[in-house]
């Protein structure tokens, strides 16, 4: 009807064969990774090209190229790793949930609620981020409970970054909601004023005339 005519492959003349070809720049790619530096070594490498790719699971039969052909998949060497047992895989992984969630605290915040934000690097722009500035800020309200991992802060204007936060960076602000002094004393945790102001003793003991 458009002057096409049927070509009929044969085992030489592969080029008018698309699976053939298809198999052939597989080959070549594996063993492109295979052989690195060493081009002229590719023969060397071809027994592992070839198991490797009669070994991979084709994506159109959902078998390999020896199921197909011997209805059997030959181990290969991850297959004759030692499996570990599974009873202490769980045993171990079941102990480091048990250590993190010791460092875990459950907290919801409501609508309502006063609270400081730790802001990470990743909310500054590269040019304004600098390792002196405070962490924390606020106090700020919380405005909208999205879900009891993410909340939306009411945060003030010269911050540029979004204001949803995930629940582990705001902190319950225990004081006036009224008061948003932004000292360094706010920006602390309970408790690390004194270390701060006890590392600055010493520092000053040490470097006196």
């Amino acid at each position: 009807m458009v002057d096409t005519q049927l070509q009929f492959s044969s085992a030489y003349h592969p080029q008018t064969d698309g699976q053939i070809e298809l198999m052939n720049r597989s080959l070549g790619n594996l063993l492109q990774s295979l052989v690195g530096e060493h081009v002229k070594s590719w023969d060397l490498k071809l027994c592992k090209a070839k198991f490797a790719h009669n070994h991979a699971v084709n994506c159109s039969t959902g078998f390999t190229p020896f199921q197909v052909m011997y209805d059997v998949v030959p181990k290969g060497p991850l297959d004759l790793i030692p499996s570990p047992n599974r009873s202490k895989v769980h045993a171990a992984n079941a102990r480091y949930k048990q250590a993190a969630d010791k460092k875990r605290r459950s907290v919801e915040f409501e609508v309502g609620d006063f609270v400081r934000a730790i802001l990470t690097k990743n909310r500054y722009p590269a040019e304004e981020y600098n390792k002196l500035l405070a962490r924390k800020i606020g106090s700020v309200e919380v405005i909208e409970k999205i879900n009891p991992n993410a909340y939306r802060l009411k945060l003030p204007s010269h911050i540029h970054t979004a204001d949803v936060f995930n629940v582990k960076h705001p902190i319950l602000y225990i004081g006036d909601s009224s008061d948003d002094d932004d000292s360094m004393t706010n920006s602390l945790h309970s408790g690390e004023n004194d270390v701060v102001e006890e590392a600055a003793s010493r520092y000053l003991e040490k470097n006196r005339f």
